[in-house]
């Protein structure tokens, strides 16, 4: 078992060697803040217990320490902090497949943030001591594990890449362009983001204050590049969303 959190340890170390050779340009669309695996481990699915959580039901605190990890069989989670003047900072959206808790459980590290269902979901919890058994037993779920640490790790870097280099008009635009990668569907000739989210929901996952975020996304719609009908975004023009994009990087 300890030769398992050595080599998990270890993974970290090579992921940061590795990181510093590769441009944010040719990590940030594979790797971005939607979590979402294809490769999921059916043994995990099997060995775990089945849990209903109902919408806006908090599922993990800061503080809290768990002896196991749930993954996301349906539905949808968000990870998100509150600073101390209250703002909220969204972290990422967790969706089918991905799992979460998974290092916090192996290392005894407790939450720093608040884990919360945004739609009534089915998860998947797995013990800690039935996860180390299988990193020994089954090469699958160690791969699985490291490929889930990994996401988290280049995304983590990436959007620390973003708020370091990138103005506020890049990274919205880039948030939808994000979206449309996710949750676009073809209607005609735009894309419709098939996930409802309000002007609050992208200023705390983008990190700017509500007001900054109003005004980029109106600049936006006078651009006709995208427009919201009945709670929906739809990107109206995606080549020219992303020429708008690349505008701010000159």
């Amino acid at each position: 078992f300890k030769e398992c959190i050595i080599i998990i340890r270890k993974l970290y170390i090579i992921l940061y060697f590795i990181r510093s050779s590769i441009s944010m340009n040719e990590t940030i669309e594979e790797f971005s803040r939607i979590y979402k695996l294809d490769n999921v481990s059916e043994i995990l699915v099997h060995t775990g217990k089945e849990l209903l959580v109902s919408k806006d039901q908090v599922i993990i605190s800061p503080g809290e320490k768990l002896d196991g990890f749930y993954l996301v069989k349906e539905g949808r989670v968000i990870a998100k902090q509150y600073s101390p003047k209250g703002s909220v900072k969204i972290i990422c959206i967790l969706e089918e497949n991905s799992i979460f808790f998974e290092s916090n459980a192996l290392f005894g590290i407790p939450a720093c943030c608040f884990f919360k269902a945004t739609e009534n979901s089915i998860l998947i919890f797995v013990k800690t001591e039935d996860l180390l058994d299988l990193l020994v037993k089954d090469l699958n779920v160690a791969l699985f594990i490291m490929q889930s640490l990994t996401m988290k790790f280049y995304s983590n870097l990436n959007h620390a890449d973003e708020l370091l280099f990138y103005d506020t008009n890049w990274r919205v635009c880039h948030f939808f362009l994000t979206l449309a990668e996710n949750f676009g569907v073809v209607e005609g000739n735009k894309i419709r983001i098939n996930i409802k989210i309000s002007q609050q929901f992208i200023s705390n996952l983008v990190g700017i204050n509500r007001v900054t975020s109003v005004r980029i996304i109106q600049k936006l719609k006078n651009l006709n590049l995208i427009e919201q009908t009945n709670g929906y975004y739809y990107i109206k023009d995606l080549e020219g969303l992303k020429k708008h994009m690349d505008t701010s990087l000159n």
